[in-house]
């Protein structure tokens, strides 16, 4: 029988519930917010000041709005999965109500670049989910009770 010389410490794919969900926020954030500031130094460079206020805003929002829900789901990880579905639905009803009573407030809004901000909203938002669906493809997710124990050996061809 073969030897694993691999090292035994734990791997960051094998955290718990709430720290995959830190993992995640962490994998997410730290390039968008990355994004963010390239956005703002584009939309200066493009718009001047109203641009630069623009793109934090959409920034700040993108970020506010992915987070909220990685955050509640990092805290209802231990509820019943009925429970957690439900604060999740309740959690985007609410964000999108948020949204959608900001775009309001927002529409009339002088000192916004509408390009700048939609703009910086679309990239934000697509650097937030492609480094979120990273992130999780690297999460060792485990999908039956015990699956900790049973570790297969690649030698022994899955049997």
């Amino acid at each position: 029988m073969a030897t694993d010389r691999r090292p035994t410490t734990t791997p960051p794919a094998a955290l718990g519930t709430a720290e995959q969900f830190s993992a995640m926020l962490r994998g997410s954030a730290v390039p968008t917010i990355a994004a963010a500031v390239a956005c703002v130094v584009l939309a200066v460079v493009m718009a001047g000041g109203k641009g630069a206020w623009s793109a934090a805003l959409g920034a700040a929002l993108v970020v506010v709005f992915f987070s909220l829900s990685l955050l509640v789901m990092k805290r209802t990880a231990a509820w019943d999965p009925t429970a957690v579905m439900g604060v999740v639905l309740g959690t985007y009803t609410a964000k999108i109500i948020a949204l959608g009573v900001a775009m309001v407030l927002l529409r009339d809004a002088t000192w916004l670049s509408g390009q700048a901000l939609a703009l910086t909203v679309i990239v934000c938002t697509v650097v937030w989910l492609a480094f979120e669906m990273r992130a999780f493809t690297r999460l060792r997710v485990l999908v039956s009770p015990g699956a900790e124990n049973t570790e297969l050996d690649a030698g022994e061809g899955g049997q």
